[in-house]
């Protein structure tokens, strides 16, 4: 199975030039997995994500994301809480034996010294394969970056990722393209009604008020990305860095629908309750969609409120988020 997928190479929204029009925009660069190998005790990479699948293939897929803040200390202590709650508390997996639901865990801000914990971590050897395959695949110098678990129970057939020309921050996006059934009548024999691919997207937008006019242009790079040709339907999620005025408009410009359907208010903020920097509560973290008919996604949840390692040592500054993404039948 070839990891490069040519219909993924999406075509810029007609926009995009607008502000600098002599910058062509990044196209997606494919990527492979890591998968581990309990007979060889060791990860590889490979292309080859649905081996071992069996069907019929998840109708439902958890979605959980969280951005694990890079610089605040003991970051080893803080990924490896955060993978334990996630197991524990969020995916209610009690021992590192018990396989998780069909599942994504999107992280975003694995400073570049802990990414080596994520592989170590038994759970994740046993459950997921692991996107990138090492730190070098983020830009260029970045000390902290996102990263993907899917998990080996959903095939994985095609990863890219897309390094935004107007980061100042060295951020980028990250997909993983994962098939999913249709839900077949209770009276058909087949197991499913239909196999199709989702594209999931783990981002973290520019930061901080002076990323404000970034943060439009690698969103809708993002939008156009997940519209890409045999796609069913996308979904991106992760730290959409929503702090200005000015990013309430910046999912309906890139023709996207937010999953949240509250207001943004305390029920839904999702950082500035621990962390020390200086600015007002907000609801940062996202779970944004392309809205097409045949897949839903449920109101998230936060998750991660109140975790720590020790007396005001917070897992993160963020909270996470969890959701689920169901493929539905249109008859």
């Amino acid at each position: 199975m070839s990891d490069i997928d040519e219909s993924f190479v999406p075509s810029p929204p007609s926009d995009f030039y607008e502000t600098e029009p002599d910058e062509a925009p990044p196209l997606p660069v494919p990527a492979r997995v890591l998968r581990y190998s309990s007979r060889k005790k060791r990860w590889a990479q490979t292309s080859n994500c649905a081996r071992g699948v069996r069907e019929p293939l998840p109708s439902t897929v958890r979605l959980v994301t969280w951005n694990l803040d890079f610089a605040a200390p003991d970051r080893k202590k803080r990924l490896l809480a955060a993978l334990s709650y996630i197991q524990q508390h969020v995916l209610d997996c009690r021992t590192i034996s018990e396989r998780p639901e069909p599942c994504c865990i999107l992280l975003q801000e694995v400073h570049e010294t802990v990414f080596a914990q994520i592989l170590n971590a038994e759970w994740v050897r046993r459950c997921f394969i692991v996107v990138p395959t090492s730190v070098d695949k983020w830009p260029d110098q970045a000390e902290y970056g996102n990263v993907t678990l899917v998990s080996r129970t959903i095939p994985v057939v095609n990863v890219s990722a897309i390094t935004f020309g107007n980061s100042k921050m060295k951020r980028n996006a990250v997909f993983v393209d994962i098939k999913m059934s249709i839900p077949a009548h209770e009276d058909e024999p087949r197991l499913s009604g239909g196999i199709v691919t989702l594209r999931v997207a783990n981002t973290h937008l520019e930061s901080l008020p002076q990323g404000t006019a970034a943060r439009p242009r690698q969103l809708k790079l993002i939008a156009a990305a997940l519209r890409g040709r045999g796609i069913f339907g996308g979904i991106v999620a992760g730290d959409m860095n929503a702090i200005s005025p000015a990013d309430e408009e910046i999912v309906e410009e890139a023709e996207l629908y937010d999953a949240w359907e509250g207001d943004d208010n305390d029920e839904g903020f999702t950082w500035g309750y621990q962390s020390l920097e200086q600015l007002p509560p907000g609801r940062l973290d996202k779970v944004l969609t392309t809205g097409q008919e045949g897949f839903v996604v449920d109101q998230p949840e936060r998750i991660g409120i109140g975790e720590a390692i020790g007396r005001g040592k917070w897992v993160s500054d963020h909270y996470g988020l969890v959701t689920r993404v169901h493929v539905v039948r249109e008859d």
